[in-house]
Order: structure tokens, then sequence, then C-alpha cells
């Protein structure tokens, strides 16, 4: 089960982060998570996701090494880019390691010019972060709603 992650829940996020050597993030809110249960509630992944203005961002995905390979981190980014969608964004953004470039792009992002990470500090503090010039930034494009045919056809009353 996916679900926002509660406060509760900041202690099990980091430590998962910590089991996964996971960089700690200085700005993370346990409120822009999302946490993956298993049935006896334990959080066996989590993901977070952050927007400014029409700009999103994501981060902190993670999976416990026992429960890989189960759709756990693709649900949890196609959770994440639903919520950005549904909340407005145009462009989400992630930093991934080269190894992990291939995972993003079936979600249908696409590699972007490293320049535009002076444009992003603002949106998180990851893109200030020494660790992340050793990573590579990836955007996804947000396509507007195509507009129903019905009722806009153009009429002569």
């Amino acid at each position: 089960m996916i679900r926002r992650a509660l406060d509760d829940d900041s202690n099990a996020i980091r430590a998962l982060h910590k089991a996964l050597n996971r960089p700690m993030r200085g700005d993370s809110v346990s409120s822009e998570y999302f946490v993956v249960l298993t049935p006896q509630e334990s959080i066996v992944g989590c993901a977070a996701v952050r927007k400014i203005n029409s700009i999103g961002y994501l981060y902190g995905l993670g999976v416990d090494k026992s429960w890989r390979r189960r759709g756990i981190g693709h649900a949890l980014t196609q959770e994440r880019l639903e919520w950005l969608k549904v909340n407005g964004a145009a462009t989400a953004y992630v930093l991934a390691m080269f190894w992990n470039i291939r995972f993003f792009k079936k979600h249908g992002f696409l590699l972007a010019e490293r320049t535009l990470i002076e444009n992003l500090r603002d949106v998180h503090q990851d893109f200030s972060e020494r660790w992340s010039s050793r990573s590579a930034l990836l955007r996804y494009e947000f396509q507007p709603e195509p507009q129903s045919a019905i009722g806009h056809a153009g009429r002569n009353d």
C-alpha cells in the first residue's frame, strides 16, 4: 500500500535511507514523502516530491533491499508524477546516478543540460550539494490534457 508519509514515519524513513547508505538531506520534510507499507505496516519503500511553483523535484527514492524487483520503485515514481500532475506542475526533475538513468527514462524522463541546476537551487538543497555534481539531471515535461472536441465545435446558433 502506498500512502503519504505521516510525521510518525520520519524515523523509519531516516533508518531506511541510512541502511541504503543514501545521503542525509538537510531540508527534507517527512510530509513530502510517500511510503510503501507491508501488510504488517512496516515501511519498505519511500520517495519524496517537492513542488515549487510549476517545477517538481523527485528525490529520496529508496526500497529495502529484500523488497526490490517487485515494482515498488516504479510505483512510487508513478505516484509522485501523478501527484505533480494533479497539483499543476509543468516540469519535473530528478538527480540520478548513471546506473539509475534507464530507470527514470522508462518513466518518460530525458537527460537535461546540467546548466539548469543553477536555476533549481531554490527548489531543493540537493542542487547545491557536492554529491549532486556526480549525478545526471533528468527532466520530465507534463503534457497538457487534450481538449475534448465535444462541445467545442463552432456553432451557428
